[in-house]
């Protein structure tokens, strides 16, 4: 099934760009770069972007010092950040410009002591990908794995993120 084609924003415009520019062994640190430049949080946690495209993220987290728990874990907080990260850049790079995704809320289960280092993986599916490029305003779910060192999810989260238009009207 083909999927339609839409105008690029601001953000998928500039890492088209920025591949035109790089080869492909330093995609990874370009998407770091432009990424962490923009979400001084994520900067300061050390989070790398791994992927980035309209349809998929994918972030990885080193268990660090300045991110860790009290028991020498990847912090609760550190998870839920990359997981909000990978899932905020894969809404970020279809949200048309002239509007705004904002994260409307975020939900995390804790369901295991986390083993080493985290990936995250964010995708859209087809059906999402249409309405975030289609409609006005909304809201998505958008699926998300937080994998640890041993391949187990030390973390289940629910990211829902809306998009409003920039010039709605003020009531």
């Amino acid at each position: 099934m083909s999927s339609k084609v839409y105008k690029l924003n601001k953000m998928a415009a500039t890492v088209q760009k920025l591949e035109s520019y790089l080869p492909t062994s330093m995609y990874s640190w370009g998407y770091t770069i432009l990424f962490n430049s923009m979400v001084k949080l994520a900067a300061t946690a050390g989070i790398k972007v791994e992927k980035l495209s309209q349809r998929e993220s994918q972030v990885y987290l080193s268990n660090k010092r300045r991110v860790q728990n009290h028991i020498g874990g990847l912090h609760a907080c550190s998870m839920a950040l990359a997981a909000e990260s990978a899932t905020g850049m894969v809404v970020g790079m279809n949200v048309p410009d002239t509007h705004i995704p904002l994260l409307k809320s975020m939900h995390v289960n804790f369901v295991r002591r986390c083993q080493g280092n985290v990936r995250v993986k964010a995708w859209l599916t087809e059906e999402d990908y249409q309405r975030i490029h289609e409609d006005d305003r909304g809201q998505v779910t958008v699926p998300v794995r937080v994998e640890d060192e041993s391949g187990n999810e030390p973390i289940e989260t629910e990211m829902v993120w809306a998009w409003v238009n920039k010039n709605r009207s003020k009531k």
